[in-house]
Formats: structure tokens, C-alpha cells, sequence
């Protein structure tokens, strides 16, 4: 038996598993970017910028601490358990923002914990759910490819959330509606998603090496401090 040939290989990395994921991608960035209008959210709930700010900072420890549980949680149940999972919680997480009526409470910080935390989920399982099918010299040009549905899905976030809040004073009825169309795109990259890791499985591994320990031997100190 010889080697594939780079057609073959070509043919597996931009099959149907690809273009579904590539669809997926670009449906959960798209309902991610219509966060841009969270802050008329919060100011219809009464609450200035040091609250909306609040809000977002406490949302985005859940977004770090998801990011550092997030290698050996897909390491141990694989990226689709974890790909799911975060996508259904990111729905749950848009639509509890329905119920809430107050900035004053917790349950505004909750919602955006649990929110930020499921967009990390989303995206470290996504990129190593894809970059898994193809041989380690490939991996950039997938995860390149990958990501650029995101640009996709920046291109309509923005403009459809401008759309259902063209209305002023914006509304209670409007805000409901962003968080319902967020959620409703959401569920279209879940279908897609699980069409796209049908019939993948993972047998849970033994062996979980700690996130510190990891992070330590192989930090990429370049790449963080040109990050940050």
C-alpha cells in the first residue's frame, strides 16, 4: 500500500465534515457577534457603563477558566461531547437572559458566565474536532480555512442585531428577540455540528495530566506576549 496521494488528502480535509463545521462556525460566530448590542441590553435594564463593564469582566473569568480545563475535558470525552455541551449551553445561556429583569442581581452575571464560557467551549473543541481529521502539516491551513467563516459570521452578527434593534427607544420586545435570534442560530450550528461529528466517538482516557503542568512545559511565552 503506498501513501495517499495529496488529492486524496485534499478530498478528506474539505469533505462534507469540513463544509458542515465551516457552516456551523459561521452560524455560532454569527449569533456570538450580536452581542454588540448587550450593552443597550444592560442600559434598558438601568445599568451604566461601570455595570456593563462588570458584567462582561466576571463573564470573562468563566471564559478563562474554561480555557484551562477546556484541553483535558476534550482530551477525556472528546471535542464533539464538548462541542455539543457548550453550544447547548450557550442557547440556554441567551435564552435565560429572557427571564431576567434586574442588573442588580446575580443572575445577569450568571447568564454571562455561562455564556462566555460556552463560546470558549465552542470554539477550543470546533478547531480540534477539524484539525483531528488531517495530517499535523495541514493543520494550519484547516484551522486557516476553519476560520474563516468567522469573518462570515462577523459580516451578518452585527448587521442582523442593528436590523431587530432599528426601532427607538429600543424595547423590551426587541432585546427578547436578539436573544431568541441568537439562540435560534445557535441550534442551527447545533444540527450542523452533530451532522458533522456523526458517528465519532471517544473512549474516555484514563490518564488527565494536570492544565498547570501542561501549560508550563509547553507555554508559547512568544506567541502570549504578542497575543496580549
Amino acid at each position: 500500500m503506498g501513501e495517499p496521494s495529496p488529492s486524496s488528502i485534499r478530498e478528506r480535509a474539505y469533505g462534507p465534515t469540513f463544509w458542515l463545521a465551516y457552516v456551523a462556525n459561521a452560524l455560532f460566530v454569527a449569533a456570538t457577534s450580536m452581542l454588540v448590542r448587550y450593552a443597550d441590553f444592560v442600559t434598558y435594564l438601568g445599568g451604566a457603563e461601570g455595570k456593563l463593564g462588570l458584567i462582561v469582566g466576571t463573564g470573562m473569568v468563566g471564559s478563562l477558566t474554561m480555557r484551562l480545563l477546556q484541553g483535558s475535558g476534550i482530551d477525556h470525552y472528546g471535542p464533539r461531547r464538548v462541542w455539543m455541551f457548550s453550544l447547548q449551553l450557550f442557547v440556554i445561556s441567551a435564552v435565560s437572559h429572557l427571564w431576567i429583569d434586574s442588573v442588580a442581581g446575580p443572575s445577569v452575571f450568571l447568564a454571562r458566565t455561562l455564556m462566555q464560557t460556552s463560546i470558549a467551549g465552542v470554539f477550543g473543541a470546533s478547531i480540534t474536532s477539524i484539525s483531528r481529521r488531517v495530517p499535523p502539516e495541514r493543520v494550519p491551513e484547516i484551522i486557516g480555512m476553519l476560520g474563516s467563516s468567522g469573518f462570515l459570521g462577523l459580516l451578518v452578527g452585527p448587521q442582523l442585531a442593528d436590523f431587530i434593534c432599528r426601532e427607538q427607544p429600543i424595547g423590551r420586545l426587541q432585546l427578547d428577540r436578539l436573544f431568541l435570534c441568537m439562540a435560534g442560530l445557535s441550534l442551527l450550528a447545533l444540527i450542523a455540528a452533530w451532522r458533522a461529528t456523526y458517528g465519532q466517538t471517544q473512549t474516555p482516557t484514563g490518564r488527565r495530566p494536570r492544565s498547570w503542568a501542561v501549560l508550563l512545559r509547553y507555554r508559547p511565552t512568544a506567541m502570549m506576549l504578542v497575543a496580549i
